[in-house]
């Protein structure tokens, strides 16, 4: 017999799970429920019922699982099927989706289903039975499942759709059901009742036809009005903030672009990589760009205001610029600060080697600043003289700064710039350029950034290197030894006429004294009273070499003595222009040298004459030291210098090389070892000493490099000192490298020079923008750059003034200034033109003072504004911008303070004529009134302004100067003549006398008004209803009026004004506030 829930299981096995397949020891079960080899049984929902447990039998499966199945066998099949179950036949396997299953050996609900049974036969049953079936329920309930990994179905697709059709098919029969009704009965369930509640539920949630209530008619006027006018106000509402978002959007489309394919192309040219040439807008394209520039799609290219206003005129240049306009480009400038900004580690190289060297920045004080100052006044002098085409000694001037400001570093800098100024031949009292003396802008720029480095030009250029630097060090020395001498003149006892040859003497002396020439001074030559050899060396030490030359030769029978061939080897080395002797004599001098070296005995030669065969010989370049002479690092440095020859690689011995390169490389071995954390603790010696070694050997990158890690404010101006006479390379900006000092692909150093001159004005600009633009011109000094290189800088230069522009906001100061007669006054950068590549036919500063001004408009600066716009040609812009500003003006309410704009700030360099010719410009208008005032009278009085003015505008302004002197007369209760204002403007019905036409015609009228205009016509309804009443009260009032049929007549004209603006206002419904018809309706009920 079957049961609902389980089989009747033997007591001997484990019962099994509802909805998990049984187990069988015969026969595993297939993962998906395999059907069995001989059929059993099955209930409702595919349990087994009844089986014997005589033989083995597998299981059978069941619609979600194998479900009943018995361990046991049957002694004979029963007959039947469940309702989702399947009969199951071992001979004939079929195969289906989810399991293997058997064909069905009889299918049908009422398949299985046994004929009913009188109901006193079921109770007559055994109760054991159903005790028996709850107990194998709770042993299903709590068995193991061998798979519960697995899905519980065990029925085809096809015995599924069997299945549902026979259930579909109708109602079953009622006897077919008679088992369930009685196991349903004696589980406590009354299937009838339960049958009759779902009938009634089905008939209860039947569609129900609902009337629909009658809608009252409503007759409340006003308040259906009141409605209509709050909805909308709720929809101008929705609408103006609707309008808010799209212009929000549209600003940050317009300002917040992101050019991918320029970035891509600057990615593509720094790697060397030729993309294939796609076309704009492909849909394959990574970056997804695109060739439209009004484009809407994020991260694509889009014109801004000025940029659409330029682009209507002429073709927009801008995205020809090497920089491009993309906002990833990083700014040129950086953001402004307070002091001490300019020094923020932005390079990477400088921060490495600032940690490395422990370099701390510390806190800027006065002295900081007003060497600053000092150093900005220079340069603006720099560039007024390069305006003037006179010389400017630029290492002179710095020179100057430096010794005043009296830093720790000072005395070694300014002896740089005095080897720089030696090496580039500057005059400081040069007065023309055409003075072959003076140094000449950009003078050795040709020769210098040569790279081939054995060419004519490049030389030629260590050379003079080479030649300066010996110069200079041999006149501080000479300088080191006169202070001396003045110091101890009693010693040095120099008496006679003090020449070159008795000053040297008298040091020479001095230093015999306190024992410094060399020991104990015993082996020193004497001749007379002077110790010779030492006064030789020390005038080929200072650079006096003819002296030298002249005091052999007074005293050549002496020297026949002591040296008779020294006397043709300083002649020939004083007359040769590169100081160097014919072959002759330097094998010569050469061999003797050698020979002394070699077999003389220890201290028996006098060293200072070892020294002087060395240097004038060039003998020993091994050993480049003197051995027995005191030397500090300047004396070591002019060693190198003087033994250094530019010679031909390939007709030198190997032996005679020793050139600028190997000198350099000596000087950056001891920089490397004495110099590496900021100066050499056992030599006493600071950073600044580097410096000066690294200018003399010409090491100029790398000494502005070292010098901007300690001291960012020297670093920068001896970057300018260099780069303006043409002796610094500098770094292409489209390169985007992050550090100060790069290599080229000839692994050549290389500054980044405009990046730095830009990020060092961020200490002031905000306090002396002019000085900022003087520095920013100082950028296109490299314009002279071949190939693209030239081009690239000054498009680096102009993006660092646009910059400028936008962000200082000196517009009058920077980009100009108008006169009364609206005549243009010329400011900072366009009087600066020719220095940064500039001509007048450019379209550049059109552009930026386009961008300012669409700037200024959007942050509300009318006045900045006005000017620039009317500086760019845009003088119907400026109109609508006075307009605008004059009908925000009139808005306020009366009685309320006037609205006040922010004047144009004055040029704070202005000089005294420029003064006398603006004392009418914007620099002191702060009313909307006079400002509008201005321009129209400005623009009404020159055809070539208002030819370029929309007559809609012009008429706009004169019509809101008019409402505003009309606001003024009511605010001061002079309402006749308000209203003789009001009515000349011919917007409002005050001359209609009640005539339909005329008001109809008005309020036809108020569509074409201007917005500006139309945006204040409530406000003169307001201002004619209040002169009305108020003049309508005074006449009432007025005791003694003379005629008293005019006086009722003028009232009588009063009352119809406002009867003819009630019926104005009514045919342009919803155009004006609530307060307007209620100040009406009171009107006409007075």
């Amino acid at each position: 017999m079957s049961s609902l829930f389980s089989s009747l299981n033997n007591p001997s096995r484990p019962s099994d799970n509802l909805f998990k397949p049984a187990t069988s020891s015969a026969a595993p079960s297939n993962p998906f429920g395999a059907s069995t080899t001989k059929p059993a049984t099955t209930g409702l929902f595919g349990a087994s019922l009844g089986a014997s447990t005589s033989q083995p039998q597998s299981t059978s499966g069941g619609a979600f699982g194998a479900l009943g199945a018995t361990s046991g066998g049957t002694s004979q099949p029963a007959a039947g099927g469940s309702l989702f179950g399947a009969s199951t036949q071992g001979q004939q396997p079929q195969a289906s989706l989810f399991g293997q299953s058997q064909p069905q050996q009889q299918g049908g609900l009422a398949s299985s289903v046994q004929l009913p049974v009188p109901q006193t036969q079921r109770n007559d049953q055994n109760p054991a039975y159903w005790d028996t079936i709850v107990e194998a329920s709770r042993k299903r309930a709590h068995a193991e499942s061998v798979a519960d990994d697995l899905p519980q179905l065990q029925l085809g697709l096809g015995d599924l759709r069997q299945r549902i059709k026979r259930v579909g098919t109708g109602a079953p029969d009622r006897t077919a059901n008679g088992r369930a009704h009685y196991l349903l009965a004696a589980s406590g369930v009354d299937p009838g009742a339960a049958v009759r509640d779902l009938n009634a539920f089905t008939s209860a949630t039947g569609r129900v036809e609902r009337q629909q209530p009658r809608e009252e008619i409503d007759t409340d006027v006003e308040g259906y009005l009141a409605n209509l006018q709050t909805q909308t106000t709720l929809s101008m509402i929705s609408d103006g903030l609707a309008r808010s978002v799209r212009d929000f959007d549209a600003f940050l489309e317009d300002n917040v672009t992101m050019e991918w394919d320029a970035q891509r192309r600057r990615i593509y040219q720094h790697f060397g990589i030729n993309p294939a040439n796609t076309p704009h807008g492909g849909a394959k394209s990574s970056f997804a760009a695109s060739g439209r520039e009004n484009s809407t799609a994020f991260g694509r290219n889009r014109r801004n205001k000025a940029a659409a206003l330029s682009g209507s005129r002429g073709p927009n240049n801008g995205s020809e610029s090497t920089l491009g306009q993309s906002n990833l480009q990083k700014s040129v400038i950086g953001a402004a600060g307070p002091i001490g900004t300019g020094h923020q580690v932005l390079f990477t190289d400088v921060e490495k080697r600032m940690e490395a060297s422990g370099v701390v920045t510390g806190p800027q004080d006065r002295f900081q600043r007003e060497k600053q100052s000092k150093y900005a006044e220079k340069v603006q002098n720099l560039n007024v003289a390069r305006l003037q085409k006179r010389p400017y000694p630029v290492c002179h001037e710095f020179s100057s700064v430096v010794k005043q400001a009296a830093d720790q570093h000072a005395e070694e800098l300014v002896k740089a710039y005095r080897t720089l100024s030696e090496m580039v031949g500057e005059d400081p009292d040069a007065k023309s350029l055409v003075d072959l003396s003076s140094a000449k802008e950009r003078g050795f720029a040709d020769a210098y950034l040569d790279d081939a480095p054995n060419s004519a030009k490049h030389t030629a250029v260590k050379k003079t290197i080479l030649r300066g630097s010996a110069k200079a060090l041999e006149k501080l020395q000479f300088e080191r030894m006169e202070e001396e001498v003045a110091k101890n003149p009693r010693d040095a006892a120099l008496g006679g006429v003090p020449n070159v040859i008795n000053k040297v003497k008298a040091y020479v002396r001095l230093q015999a004294i306190k024992k410094n020439l060399s020991g104990d001074n015993s082996d020193l030559q004497l001749l007379g009273d002077d110790y010779v050899w030492a006064l030789i060396y020390y005038l080929i030490r200072t650079g006096h070499v003819k002296e030298a030359d002249d005091f052999v030769h007074a005293n050549a029978v002496a020297f026949r003595a002591i040296d008779r061939n020294f006397a043709a080897y300083i002649r020939d080395y004083a007359t040769s222009n590169d100081r160097r002797l014919r072959e002759d004599l330097q094998a010569r001098i050469r061999s003797e040298y050698n020979q002394r070296l070699r077999i003389a005995p220890e201290n028996s030669i006098d060293p200072y004459r070892m020294a002087c065969y060395k240097l004038i010989g060039r003998c020993d370049l091994a050993e480049r030291a003197l051995e027995g002479i005191k030397c500090d690092i300047e004396d070591f440095v002019w060693i190198q210098i003087v033994l250094a020859r530019e010679l031909s690689r390939v007709e030198a011995m190997a032996s005679e090389v020793y050139g600028l390169d190997e000198a350099r490389t000596t000087i950056r071995n001891i920089g490397d070892r004495y110099f590496s954390k900021g100066g050499a603790e056992g030599m006493g010696k600071g950073f600044g000493t580097y410096v000066f070694l690294q200018v003399a050997l010409g090491m100029f990158e790398d000494a502005v490099s070292y010098l901007y890690t300690y001291s960012y404010v020297d670093g920068v101006h001896l970057a300018i000192a260099l780069d303006f006479y043409g002796l610094l390379r500098v770094a292409n900006p489209s390169a985007g490298t992050e550090e100060l000092c790069s290599l080229t692909t000839r692994g050549q150093p290389q500054i980044n020079f405009g990046i730095m001159v830009g990020l060092y004005t961020r200490d002031f600009r905000a306090a002396n923008v002019s000085a900022a633009v003087d520095y920013l011109t100082l950028i296109c000094l490299n314009k002279d750059l071949l190939d693209q290189a030239g081009n690239n800088q000054v498009a680096l230069c102009h993006e660092a003034l646009r910059e400028l522009v936008l962000e200082s906001r000196e517009f009058a100061l920077l980009l100009g200034d108008m006169r009364e007669d609206g005549q243009r006054i010329r400011g900072v950068i366009e009087e600066r033109m020719k220095l940064v590549g500039l001509d007048e036919r450019d379209d550049f500063m059109r552009r930026i003072t386009m961008q300012a001004a669409s700037v200024a408009d959007d942050n509300g600066r009318t006045t900045d504004a006005v000017l620039l716009y009317h500086l760019a040609g845009e003088y119907d812009n400026v109109i609508v911008i006075v307009n605008r500003a004059l009908s925000e003006a009139i808005a306020v309410s009366l009685g309320e303070e006037r609205m006040r704009i922010e004047p144009l700030k004055a040029r704070a360099d202005a000089d005294a004529t420029q003064q006398r010719g603006t004392e009418s410009s914007l620099t002191t208008v702060d009313d909307p009134v006079v400002l509008a005032q201005r321009m129209k009278a400005l623009y009404d009085g020159n055809a070539m302004f208002s030819s370029r003015v929309s007559s809609s505008n012009l008429v706009a302004c004169g019509t809101l100067l008019e409402m505003s002197t009309a606001k003024a007369l009511v605010e001061k209760g002079e309402w006749p003549r308000a209203l003789d204002i009001i009515a000349s403007l011919d917007i409002l019905p005050l001359r209609a006398r009640g005539n339909s036409s005329i008001i109809r015609n008005l309020a036809t009228k108020f569509a074409s008004l201007s917005q500006p205009v139309a945006h204040n016509v409530p406000n003169l309804l307001m201002w004619t209803i209040i002169s009305c009443n108020r003049q309508r009260a005074n006449l009432a009032s007025a005791q003694f009026g003379g005629n008293e049929g005019t006086r009722q007549t003028m009232i009588d004209d009063l009352k119809q004004i406002n009867m003819d603006l009630t019926t104005y206002t009514s045919q342009l419904r919803y155009r004006f506030p609530a307060n307007l018809h209620e100040a009406l309706a009171r009107a006409q009920s007075e």
